[in-house]
């Protein structure tokens, strides 16, 4: 009867240690075609399901770009985007200034974007009215806000 129990409950532990090996096999396009004993049918499957995953590599890439854009937060009616290589930037024009928390400058864009003032900016003037802005993204992920004829940019972070 011992033995009986302790298989009965071994079991359920086997089942258990199998299902995480199951779905990661689920999840993996490539594992049907290493379970292949023929090679040339392991290489077929391999070669075809590289071909699919190029689609599919292909759609998370433009799902990126789509995201990138979407940080601006553009609709189509008033996008105003310029692309170089890898680098993507706005151009709109200041239409109010607010104060935020600790003296920082909180900008309204004439395309309803709120945008405010983070730590490291180097321009020595304050923000006006009309001023013309071009924000980019830098290398290390934050965006700066600079303007047209002042040296120096601000950094700043999307509020809307």
């Amino acid at each position: 009867m011992l033995r009986l129990t302790a298989t009965a409950l071994a079991l359920p532990l086997l089942a258990l240690v199998a299902i995480p090996a199951q779905a990661q096999d689920e999840n993996d396009p490539y594992a049907p075609c290493a379970a292949m004993t023929d090679d040339a049918a392991r290489l077929a499957c391999f070669d075809s399901t590289y071909a699919s995953q190029r689609v599919v590599i292909a759609e998370q890439v433009e799902e990126r770009e789509a995201a990138v854009e979407e940080v601006f937060g553009f609709r189509d009616e008033d996008r105003i985007v310029e692309r170089t290589d890898e680098e993507i930037t706005v151009t709109a024009t200041v239409s109010e200034i607010l104060q935020g928390a600790r003296r920082s400058q909180v900008l309204l864009l004439d395309n309803g974007q709120l945008w405010r003032e983070v730590s490291g900016s180097t321009l020595r003037n304050r923000v006006r009215e009309g001023w013309s802005a071009t924000i980019s993204r830098h290398w290390s992920g934050v965006y700066e806000m600079r303007f047209e004829g002042r040296t120096g940019y601000l950094r700043v972070e999307r509020m809307n």
